[in-house]
């Protein structure tokens, strides 16, 4: 018989949560498929934390821990993995598993006593570590991996991986799968939290999918497969794959080249040669997610090769240039100015296409009355914080179609994003192509760059391995991502 490890019954939290009925039982693997972003956050918390609850009943192995009658807002014990690691960086691993660890009352810190259960732990998963290596010297792989035993160590009721396709390179997640049945098979449960359903299939035993905040089909093994979940993603099928957009790509390259990369030796980054052709989209996927940081730093001017040269439009690269557009990882963070307007966000980077813009209040209002549709009105007196996560997204990308940059790279766009801002990221990406814009996209994870693509290019070691046109994309058989149709 199977062991219950958690049930909601009838959970509502209203506006974000409507009806929620899940059942997770111990040693298995669940997706969680966000199709929009709506619930998602509050539900996690209700897995981590027995909060007021307008409807429903919380069990935790067969406990009632929460109801809509009383809340004790005490923590469950659930891992949650994410991008930001739980281990502390500065510390070894053997600190992080057992000093760390709940209830330690060692006194006297015995190290190779420490290293030698380390090990111990480490060789069913036939992973390899120095004692006494510090976490910061670790990858993201070995990491994850890391707070697996962590979690194990603690007796986690449950574990929340959320969207570790974004930190973890695709080679790192192949790997994943008998690191996911090992501890499973020992009891422990896992949820996979992501917004791709390629993603979720590859790991889970079964799925749930969830939309505007309510759990809108429960998906059993024979039920996992593209064929089902295009009757519930209709709406990406027929805007982005069935549409007119894909006629833009039947056209041939221009000849002027705006990004040349020449023998480009960097860190990680061995005898790179790229050539970006005007107009062009290029994926670059680094499934090793060895070298796409150090190539943005290259890209934004703040260092310079080691031997080799990169060139755009002819020069290096500027931060001052803004012909140039970078956009980092999740960019509603980091490229957001909390301390400005909405307004002063949207505009940051047209001054050099009108003039005056920041002595001309008049010139900015007119610019802000056309900008009403798709942001609100009194723009002025409005800062980002006061929207979400989708909001601040629009906002970047829009002043990026203000900036009229003619060369653009991003890293992992579609990455922590659900399926109806893929829609309107994907619809932006056709605006900056028929303006002529040449993009670059640094992704370890396809997710639906392969959308927007001319071309693909492997790379392995620091270098080009592989290049696939556009009508060569179905020979790769990555993890993660759907492809042109």
């Amino acid at each position: 018989m199977k062991e219950e490890v958690f049930r909601l019954e009838q959970v509502s939290l209203p506006p974000y949560l409507h009806d929620i009925n899940i059942h997770l039982f111990k040693g298995e693997i669940v997706g969680l498929i966000g199709l929009n972003a709506l619930g998602i956050e509050q539900l996690l918390t209700i897995f981590q934390k027995n909060i007021s609850l307008h409807y429903g009943h919380v069990y935790c192995k067969d406990e009632l821990v929460n109801d809509y009658l009383s809340s004790n807002h005490k923590q469950n014990n659930i891992t949650v993995i994410e991008r930001k690691s739980m281990l502390i960086d500065t510390l070894s691993v053997e600190e992080n598993l057992f000093i760390l660890k709940k209830g330690c009352k060692q006194h006297l810190i015995r190290y190779s006593l420490l290293s030698n259960q380390m090990q111990q732990l480490l060789a069913p998963l036939h992973l390899k570590l120095a004692n006494k290596t510090l976490v910061a010297e670790l990858t993201s792989f070995e990491k994850l991996v890391i707070q697996f035993i962590k979690a194990q160590l603690s007796r986690s009721s449950m574990v929340i991986l959320k969207d570790i396709s974004t930190f973890v390179s695709e080679i790192d997640l192949a790997k994943l799968k008998p690191i996911l049945d090992y501890f499973s098979a020992n009891g422990m449960t896992f949820l996979y939290v992501c917004n791709h359903h390629q993603e979720a299939f590859q790991f889970s035993n079964r799925c749930y999918l969830m939309r505007e905040g309510k759990i809108i089909k429960h998906l059993y093994p024979d039920q996992m497969n593209d064929t089902i979940i295009s009757q519930y993603s209709y709406e990406f099928k027929e805007s982005i794959e069935e549409g007119s957009r894909q006629d833009q790509y039947s056209k041939p390259p221009l000849s002027s080249r705006d990004l040349v990369c020449s023998n480009l030796w960097y860190h990680d980054i061995k005898q790179l040669n790229i050539e970006l052709h005007a107009g062009e989209t290029v994926v670059l996927l680094d499934s090793e997610n060895m070298i796409l940081d150090q190539l943005f730093v290259l890209l934004s001017g703040v260092d310079v090769a080691d031997s080799g040269s990169l060139l755009i439009h002819g020069k290096r690269p500027s931060l001052a240039d803004r012909s140039i557009a970078l956009v980092p990882e999740k960019p509603d963070q980091s490229l957001i100015f909390p301390q400005l307007s909405v307004m002063d966000n949207l505009l940051f980077t047209s001054d050099h296409k009108v003039p005056h813009l920041w002595l001309n209040r008049k010139r900015r209002a007119a610019l802000g009355y056309e900008l009403q549709k798709r942001f609100g009105n009194r723009l002025t007196d409005k800062v980002p914080s006061d929207f979400p996560q989708s909001y601040r997204l629009r906002l970047v990308y829009q002043r990026i179609l203000l900036q009229k940059p003619t060369f653009l790279c991003v890293v992992q766009p579609f990455a922590s994003i659900d399926m109806y801002q893929r829609m309107e990221l994907i619809s932006t990406y056709d605006v900056l192509k028929q303006r002529g814009t040449t993009i670059l996209i640094l992704a370890v994870s396809l997710s639906d760059t392969l959308q927007i693509a001319d071309r693909l290019l492997l790379c392995k070691n620091g270098q080009i391995e592989r290049q696939l046109l556009r009508h060569e994309f179905s020979q790769y058989n990555g993890i993660v991502g759907s492809r042109p149709t």
